[in-house]
């Protein structure tokens, strides 16, 4: 029924918990296929332990080619009729692909999305992401959301990811599930949803989304957007997706990680802060006012964050 495709990198510490709560899961018909992107640690003896003790794990090692070339192996390498993505310091609740399955059966979808919980590294909930149960595909297809950009809190259709070749960019690490999730939606006929936190995501700060230096990556699939909605005839009816996209993807995050950058002393913002300027402009026919806007006042904040410094001398 599901096929729960694990991508794994130096993670010995999470993995176990991880295939643990795929292996308990109460759907009886599923297949784990964890992908060892080449693990220097103690990962691949663990999971080759793991599969020895269980018939429902598939284990294969790959040299290290990045989280993208991980899923694409798996995906091809499932044989199930929906496929799901679990990273591997993340765990699911025991009913999740259960639900979610009995959900597409259901409705006839394509893919079901449900909503999740951010965990730090105590154990905290930090916050609950919810999905509206209801909406129709367009309404779905909306990249300013927290459900939307990952892969790993949804199933899909196998059968439909093979029709229209939907696989994960390579060689980007910064917008490539949420280019995956564009492609899934645009052909999926049937979108439903599950207003449930099935899945927990572990906010590493270590992990490679947290990761400033694969930020300017976005504008490699802004473009990939832009070239996939104009090749299906679609680019007019999608523009405003593809400018909210550049607004929240390209502009907001990239400044919220330059400010981090330039507030922790990191040498390398005032670089990436020139590539984020280089690349914005390429995308001037998108721009709106609300667009302009903001990118100048993002500019102006980053700009005048050297004042807070003697603002507080003048405090003291």
């Amino acid at each position: 029924m599901v096929s729960i495709i694990i991508p794994a990198f130096n993670v010995e510490k999470y993995i176990v918990k991880c295939v643990e709560s795929a292996l308990n899961q109460t759907l009886e018909d599923i297949e784990i296929i964890i992908v060892d992107d080449g693990s220097t640690d103690g990962t691949s003896k663990i999971c080759i332990e793991l599969e020895r003790k269980n018939k429902k794990i598939k284990y294969k090692r790959i040299e290290n080619s990045g989280c993208s070339v991980a899923r694409n192996l798996g995906l091809s390498l499932s044989t199930k009729e929906f496929v799901a993505f679990l990273d591997s310091d993340d765990w699911v609740e025991k009913t999740m692909y259960e639900d979610l399955y009995k959900k597409a059966k259901s409705n006839n979808s394509d893919i079901v999305i449900c909503g999740f919980k951010k965990i730090n590294e105590n154990g905290r909930l930090l916050s609950t992401v919810k999905i509206p149960e209801n909406l129709t595909k367009d309404e779905y297809t909306d990249c300013k959301t927290e459900w939307f950009s990952s892969p790993c809190n949804k199933i899909y259709r196998k059968e439909m990811l093979e029709k229209y070749s939907v696989n994960f960019l390579l060689n980007v690490y910064t917008g490539e599930d949420m280019f995956f999730n564009f492609k899934a939606f645009f052909y999926a006929d049937k979108i439903s949803a599950i207003d449930f936190p099935y899945y927990n995501y572990y906010m590493n700060q270590y992990s490679v989304s947290n990761n400033y230096r694969n930020r300017t990556d976005i504008y490699i699939v802004l473009e990939k957007l832009i070239e996939f909605y104009k090749m299906n005839g679609q680019y007019e009816e999608n523009i405003k997706k593809i400018q909210e996209c550049l607004l929240y993807h390209g502009i907001m995050y990239p400044f919220d990680v330059l400010q981090k950058m330039k507030e922790n002393k990191i040498d390398e913002w005032e670089k990436i802060y020139e590539e984020v300027r280089k690349n914005i402009k390429k995308f001037k026919k998108l721009e709106t006012l609300e667009i302009k806007k903001y990118y100048f006042y993002r500019r102006f904040r980053l700009k005048m964050m050297f004042l807070k410094k003697y603002k507080m001398k003048l405090l003291k």
